[in-house]
C-alpha cells in the first residue's frame, strides 16, 4: 500500500466517522495514475464507492469491468484510507492507480437491489462504484474477514429519464462541413446525421443551454464511416458564464468499436452537482485522420441503472453459494387512472392498483386479471369495430381473453418444454389461456397447448437460425404469438433474470429484426399497451382524453417561454390524449429544430382529420402548405413547373381530406395558384414592421442586418390568435430564405416570446 504521506490529498484525510453522526456512507478517493512500472504521478478522476452486501464491509480488494471494456483492480489499506491498484482503459495499456480518502463533496445514493438468491427476506445490496467510466458489467470483492464474491451485472440501457439534451438552445463548433450539411446542430438530431470538423488537430463543440442544468452522464455516438475520425482523447468542461470553465471529465485512449456506436460516460467529482449553462467538448486527438466527426451527443442528469445481478458469494471459511438480485423498483403512477373497472378508485380519491403500470407487480393471476380487465374494456370501447376475431361472448363479458390455464395444463407445458416458465408469463396463462388483440399489430397470443420452441416448427413465419444468429438471441426462443400484422413475440430462455424472468422481444418486418430487449413478458405487455394508447390518441381516438386541453395549454406556455423540451413533452402527452392541435404544434416546433425532416413530419400528421379540424383550413394554407412545399421540393423530379403544381396539389389533397385543394385543370385558375402560394397570418404590429425591414435588407443582400432586425423584435412577438406559438412566416417566406439559417431557426424557438397579447 502507498504510504499515506505520499498518497494524493494526504492532508484531506476525513474525520473519523465517530466524530460526525451524519458522516457520509460513501467513500471518496482523490486519485493519481502513472505508466505501469514507474514514472511521474498525475492527478486523475475521483473514485466514489459504496458497497454494502446487507451491511457495510471493510474491503480488502475490489475489481470491476465496465461495458466499454475498461478494467480496474484495487487493494485497500486496513482502514480503507488509501488504495493502490491497476486500471486499464478499453483498448489501452495498464496504468498504476492510487488514491487517498477525502471527505466526499456529496453523499450520492447507491443503486439498491432486492436479493433474490443467497440472502434472507428483505436483504439488499447497495452498490455504487463511480470512477468516471462506463456502466459496470461485473464486480468482485474480498473483505477483511475473509469473505467475498463476484457478480455479473446487467444494465438496463440508457437512463429511463433525466435527459437534458432538449435544453440545448444553441450548439457551435470550431469548424464544420457546411456544404454537406454536416454541421454542429447535427449532433442534436434524432435521425442519423453527423458533425464533421474538416480540419486536422483539436476541435470543439460548445453547447449553450436555455438555463443551467446538472449533467452527471453523457453519451457520444460514432459516425457512419472512417473509424480514424472518431475522437480518442477529449475533455468535457462546464461553465456558468461561458468564460470561466471547470473540467468535468477527461478521456484518453478511448475506442468506438463500430459505426453508429453509442458509448456512455459518467462524470465524477463535486462538479457533477453544479448546474452549468455552457458545456464544451474539446476533442484533443482522433484516430489519426485529418478531420473529426461525431453522430450524436446527449446529456443526462443521471446515469443508467442496472437491472439485476447474478453470481456467487462466500462467507469466511465457507464454500461459495449462489448470490443474485433484481433492482428495487419504485411504484409508478397507473397507466389508466380514470376508466374501466377502476374508475371508482379515482372518484373516491384512491390510488388504482399499481399493477396497471408496474410490470414488476404482474406476478399473480389476480394481478393479470385486474390489468387485462381494464385493458379489455379500453380496447373494446375505443377500437371495438376494428378488433380481429372477437366473439360475441367476449364482447358481452368485456374480456378479450379466455378461461385461465389449469395447473395441469401449465405443468404439461413445462414438461413439454423441459423447463419452468418465467413467472410473469406463467401467471398470465393462469389468468387467460391465450389472448386476442394484445396490441394494435398482434392479434393473438397463443395458449399453453400451442406455444412452442422456435426451432421445432420450421413452417412458422420466423427463420430460427436468422433470429438466433443474426439478431443475437441466446436461445432457445419460445414462440408465443399467433395471427398478426407481420409482428411476432418471442421469449428468450437463454436470457434469464435472477427472479426467473426471460427476456422478451418483438420481431417485426418493419424494424427489421428484433425490437429492444424487454426484461420480461410483463414489461413487454405493459409497453405494448402504452404504445396502443399512444397510437390511438395520435389518430384521434383517445383512450383517455381527460386533461388534453390542459396539456395543450401547458405546452403553449412552455413554448412561449422558450422551454422547447417542456413544450414537446406536454404536446406529446396531449397528442396521446387525442389533441389534434398538439400534434400540429409539435411538428411546427420541430420544424425549427430539425428543419430537414419537417415535411416528413407534416405528412404524418396532416392526413389525420382531427388535426385538420383542430387547426382549420386557413391556417393550414398559411403555414403547413408552404412549409411542406418548401421542404419537400428536393424529393420531386418533375419535368415542368406545371407537373410540379399537379404533383404537390395531389399530395396536399391526400394529406388534407377536410381542406378543398384545387386539382387538374383548375390549377390554371389564378385563384388556385394564389391558394397554393399560401397567405400570411396576422402578426403583432412591431414584429410586422421588423419583417418588412428584414425583407428590405435581405433584398439588398445584407442578411446579417436582416436577421438582427428579426432577432431584436422576437421577444415582443405574441400570439394574436389561439394556439399560435411561433412566427412560422420565418420558415416559409421566400424573401427570408437566406436570412433564417437552420442555426437561427433553432434560436427562434428558444427565445422567450410574449406570453399573451398586450391589453
Amino acid at each position: 500500500m502507498p504510504d499515506t504521506a505520499d498518497a494524493p490529498g494526504a492532508a484531506d484525510t476525513p474525520e473519523s466517522p465517530d466524530s460526525d453522526a451524519a458522516a457520509p456512507r460513501a467513500l471518496a478517493f482523490r486519485t493519481e495514475r502513472r505508466p505501469f512500472g514507474g514514472g511521474e504521478w498525475h492527478a486523475y478522476r475521483t473514485l466514489t464507492l459504496r458497497f454494502e452486501p446487507g451491511e457495510p464491509v471493510a474491503l480488502a480488494q475490489l475489481s470491476w469491468r465496465d461495458i466499454g471494456g475498461a478494467d480496474a483492480v484495487v487493494s485497500f489499506a486496513p482502514d480503507m484510507s488509501a488504495f493502490l491498484g491497476v486500471r486499464t482503459a478499453a483498448g489501452g495499456t495498464p496504468e498504476e492507480w492510487r488514491g487517498h480518502a477525502v471527505q466526499p463533496a456529496v453523499d450520492p445514493e447507491p443503486q439498491r437491489f432486492a436479493v433474490t438468491t443467497g440472502g434472507s427476506d428483505g436483504d439488499e445490496l447497495a452498490l455504487l462504484v463511480a470512477d468516471g467510466g462506463a456502466t459496470l458489467t461485473r464486480l468482485s470483492w474480498t473483505d477483511r474477514a475473509g469473505g467475498g464474491g463476484a457478480v455479473a451485472l446487467r444494465t438496463g440501457g440508457l437512463p429511463a429519464g433525466g435527459e437534458v439534451t432538449g435544453s440545448v438552445r444553441e450548439v457551435a463548433a470550431s469548424a464544420e462541413f457546411t456544404e454537406a450539411g454536416e454541421v454542429a446542430e447535427s449532433v442534436l438530431h434524432v435521425r442519423s446525421d453527423k458533425w464533421l470538423a474538416p480540419e486536422p488537430g483539436p476541435c470543439w463543440l460548445h453547447f449553450t443551454m436555455v438555463e443551467p442544468v446538472v449533467v452527471r452522464y453523457y453519451t457520444l455516438t460514432s459516425a457512419n464511416d472512417f473509424a480514424e475520425r472518431d475522437p480518442r482523447e477529449w475533455v468535457l468542461s462546464g461553465s456558468v458564464d461561458g468564460e470561466t470553465w471547470t473540467e468535468l471529465d477527461t478521456r484518453t485512449d478511448e475506442v468506438f468499436p463500430d459505426r453508429h456506436h453509442l458509448r456512455g460516460f459518467d462524470i465524477t467529482g463535486p462538479a457533477r452537482e453544479t448546474p452549468y449553462r455552457h458545456f464544451r467538448l474539446r476533442v484533443l486527438r482522433n484516430g489519426g485522420a485529418d478531420c473529426t466527426q461525431l453522430e450524436r451527443v446527449r446529456f443526462f442528469s443521471s446515469g443508467p441503472l442496472h437491472e439485476s445481478f447474478a453470481g456467487h458469494r462466500h462467507a469466511p471459511g465457507r464454500a461459495p453459494e449462489p448470490y443474485a438480485g433484481v433492482a428495487a423498483r419504485p411504484s409508478t403512477e397507473p397507466i389508466v387512472p380514470a376508466s374501466g373497472p377502476f374508475r371508482g378508485y379515482v372518484e373516491q380519491g384512491r390510488r388504482p392498483p399499481a399493477v396497471l403500470s408496474d410490470p414488476s407487480r404482474l406476478t399473480t393471476p389476480e394481478d393479470w386479471r385486474a390489468f387485462l380487465s381494464s385493458y379489455s374494456a379500453d380496447m373494446l370501447r375505443v377500437s371495438g369495430d376494428d378488433l380481429i376475431d372477437v366473439t360475441d361472448d367476449q364482447r358481452a363479458a368485456s374480456w378479450l381473453g379466455f378461461e385461465g390455464a389449469t395447473e395441469d395444463e401449465l405443468a404439461a407445458l413445462e414438461e413439454r418444454l423441459g423447463t419452468a416458465l418465467p413467472p410473469s408469463y406463467r401467471a398470465f396463462l393462469a389468468a387467460s389461456n391465450g389472448w386476442t388483440n394484445i396490441s394494435g399489430f398482434t392479434y393473438e397470443l397463443l395458449g399453453a397447448a400451442d406455444v412452442h420452441w422456435l426451432h421445432e416448427h420450421p413452417d412458422q413465419p420466423l427463420e430460427p437460425d436468422y433470429v438466433l444468429d443474426e439478431d443475437g438471441l441466446k436461445g432457445p426462443a419460445l414462440f408465443i404469438s399467433g395471427e398478426s400484422d407481420a409482428q411476432y413475440w418471442v421469449l428468450d430462455a437463454g436470457d434469464v433474470s435472477p427472479d426467473g424472468e426471460w427476456a422478451a422481444y418483438i420481431w417485426a418486418s418493419w424494424f427489421p429484426g428484433l425490437s429492444d430487449r424487454f426484461r420480461s413478458f410483463a414489461d413487454l405487455v405493459v409497453e405494448e399497451r402504452r404504445g396502443w394508447e399512444s397510437l390511438e390518441g395520435s389518430s384521434g381516438n383517445p383512450v383517455h382524453p381527460e386533461g388534453a386541453d390542459d396539456l395543450l395549454r401547458e405546452g403553449n406556455r412552455a413554448a412561449l417561454r422558450g422551454d422547447v423540451q417542456g413544450a414537446l413533452d406536454a404536446y406529446e402527452k396531449a397528442e396521446d390524449k387525442g389533441s389534434g392541435a398538439a400534434s400540429y404544434l409539435r411538428v411546427l416546433l420541430e420544424a425549427f429544430t430539425e428543419p430537414r425532416f419537417s415535411h416528413h413530419d407534416l405528412r404524418h400528421v396532416l392526413h389525420r382529420e382531427h388535426v385538420a379540424a383542430a387547426v382549420g383550413a386557413e391556417r393550414l394554407r398559411a403555414e403547413a402548405v408552404p412549409l411542406y412545399l418548401d421542404r419537400s421540393q428536393s424529393d420531386l423530379n418533375a419535368a415542368t413547373p406545371a407537373d410540379a403544381r399537379r404533383h404537390w396539389a395531389a399530395q396536399l389533397a391526400e394529406m388534407l381530406p377536410g381542406v378543398p385543394v384545387p386539382q387538374g385543370d383548375a390549377l390554371d385558375d389564378p385563384a388556385a395558384a394564389d391558394w397554393l402560394a399560401g397567405r400570411e397570418l396576422p402578426e403583432p404590429p412591431e414584429f410586422e414592421a421588423a419583417l418588412a425591414a428584414a425583407r428590405a435588407l435581405a433584398a439588398e443582400g445584407d442578411t446579417d442586418a436582416a436577421w438582427a432586425a428579426i432577432e431584436a423584435a422576437l421577444p415582443a412577438w405574441y400570439p394574436v390568435e389561439e394556439n399560435r406559438i411561433v412566427p412560422v412566416v420565418l420558415l416559409v417566406d421566400p424573401a427570408l430564405r437566406e436570412v433564417v439559417t437552420p442555426r437561427r431557426a433553432r434560436s427562434v424557438v428558444y427565445t422567450p416570446r410574449g406570453a399573451e397579447r398586450p391589453a
